[in-house]
């Protein structure tokens, strides 16, 4: 076995704490007990989570706050999910925390129909999840939407 130095590895590069940035995942939905098994499912998965209950939210934190994934429901009072991501589509990169970017978007509704996550899709969301849903489902689609 060769040893570090021959590797260009020094015995400190092994002793620097990894500094990753977390992954922050905002999740919208206006269903309290489904919000909180999307936070739950998502922090043990190692993701950091900001939950809101109201799609009128959404401008101000992403504004405010820099967020990897968008977890939306497209039915809810006030601001619904298609109007978030017409926002989002039509926001400008100043708007956004984060360097500018647009948070990738997951849609999570119990509209199962083809037309609906079509249509959710041209507005800029990244995937399409119908509910009820397993945890492991959101989990894989977070980082398939990270991935791309």
């Amino acid at each position: 076995m060769a040893p570090l130095s021959v590797l260009g590895l020094s015995p400190e590069y092994f002793r620097k704490p990894v500094t990753m940035k977390p992954i922050r995942i905002l999740i919208v939905d206006d269903d309290a007990r489904f919000l909180t098994f999307l936070s739950r499912t998502l922090k043990r998965a190692g993701f950091e989570v900001v939950t809101a209950s109201d799609g009128c939210e959404v401008p101000e934190l992403i504004a405010r706050v820099a967020i990897d994934v968008l977890v939306l429901d497209l039915q809810m009072p006030g601001m619904n999910g298609f109007e978030v991501l017409r926002s989002l589509r039509e926001a400008l990169p100043t708007q956004l925390r984060g360097g500018g970017q647009r948070p990738k978007v997951i849609v999570v509704s119990g509209r199962d129909e083809e037309d609906t996550s079509d249509f959710a899709r041209h507005l800029g969301a990244d995937a399409y999840l119908t509910k009820p849903l397993a945890g492991v489902q959101l989990v894989s689609a977070v980082r398939g939407v990270l991935a791309n």
